[in-house]
C-alpha cells in the first residue's frame, strides 16, 4: 500500500452496513421486570438470544425489514450478510435494561421501534454517547464500542437544574425568558463550553413524544458536532451548533434578519 493510500484509509469514515457513520450509543431503560421484557422479546422475529455474548441481538429481520437508515434499507444489505445486527440488549446485574447500537440513527430507530412492542412501563431514562466519529483504520467496530465505558462523564441533572434556575432567576414574562435564554447561550458560546468525549445524561421520558422527537434532536445535534469535528471544524461546540440551528429555523420562518 502506498503512503497516499494509507493516508486515505486513515481518513476513511467508518460507517455501518446501512451507511450511517459509526457512533456508539447506549440507552438505559427502567423496566417492570426482566421476565416481562424477555417474554416480549421472545415473541419478536427480530430479536434472538445470544448465549455467548450474554445478550439479545436486535436484527434487521422480520418486523424491522421496513426500517430505513440514512440512505440504505434492508434491500441494500448484501444477502450473504443478512440478517445484520442492529443492536444488542442486555440486563445488567444492577437492574434495568440497556440497548446498545453503533450509530445515532439506529438508537433513535430502536427507541421508536421498541416503545410499542415492550409497552409503556419500559422507559428510556438515560443515554450514553461517544461524541466523535471514527476512521475505518481505527479498529473493528466491536472493539470501538468499548469506548462507551472509557472516560465517561456523567451529567448530574441537579447541576443542570441549578444552572437553569440561576439563568432564569427573576423571570416574569416570556420576553424576559427569551432574553435570558439568549444571554445564557451567548455566555456558553464565548466560554467555548462543549460536550465531553463520552457523555452520560438523563432523558426526560415524561416530556418525550411518541416518535421520540426529543431524543432524536438531542442525539442528532451531537452527531452534527461529531461530523463537523471529523471534517476538521474542531472549533464548533454543541452550543454553537444549537445557535446556528435555531437561527436557520428562524430565518426559514421569516423571524430572523438576514
Amino acid at each position: 500500500m502506498t503512503k497516499s493510500s494509507q493516508q486515505q484509509n486513515q481518513r476513511s469514515l467508518l460507517v455501518t452496513m446501512t451507511k450511517e457513520p459509526f457512533q456508539p450509543v447506549r440507552l438505559y431503560y427502567r423496566i417492570p421486570s426482566r421476565l416481562a421484557v424477555l417474554a416480549k422479546l421472545r415473541g419478536l422475529e427480530c430479536t434472538v438470544e445470544d448465549p455467548i455474548e450474554r445478550c439479545w441481538q436486535w436484527l434487521y429481520h422480520g418486523e424491522t425489514k421496513s426500517l430505513r437508515f440514512a440512505t440504505a434499507g434492508y434491500e441494500d444489505v448484501p444477502k450473504e450478510r443478512q440478517p445484520i445486527i442492529l443492536g444488542r440488549i442486555r440486563f445488567p446485574k444492577s437492574g434495568g435494561m440497556t440497548l446498545q447500537t453503533n450509530s445515532i440513527e439506529r438508537a433513535v430507530q430502536a427507541a421508536k421501534f421498541f416503545a410499542p412492542h415492550l409497552g409503556s412501563r419500559v422507559v428510556a431514562a438515560r443515554c450514553r454517547v461517544v461524541n466523535r466519529c471514527f476512521a475505518a483504520a481505527e479498529g473493528a467496530p466491536d472493539e470501538l464500542m468499548k469506548n462507551l465505558d472509557r472516560n465517561v462523564t456523567v451529567i448530574d441533572p441537579r447541576d443542570a437544574e441549578a444552572e437553569m434556575e440561576e439563568d432564569f432567576k427573576g423571570i416574569r414574562s416570556p420576553e424576559d425568558a427569551e432574553r435570558a435564554a439568549a444571554k445564557s447561550m451567548e455566555e456558553k458560546l464565548k466560554a467555548g463550553k462543549d460536550v465531553p468525549l463520552v457523555e452520560d445524561f438523563s432523558l426526560a421520558p415524561e416530556e418525550e413524544t411518541p416518535d421520540f422527537q426529543h431524543l432524536a434532536m438531542t442525539l442528532n445535534l451531537r452527531f452534527v458536532r461529531a461530523f463537523e469535528h471529523w471534517r476538521g471544524n474542531r472549533h464548533l461546540t454543541l452550543t454553537a451548533i444549537i445557535m446556528r440551528t435555531v437561527e436557520e429555523q428562524m430565518r426559514a420562518q421569516g423571524e430572523f434578519p438576514r
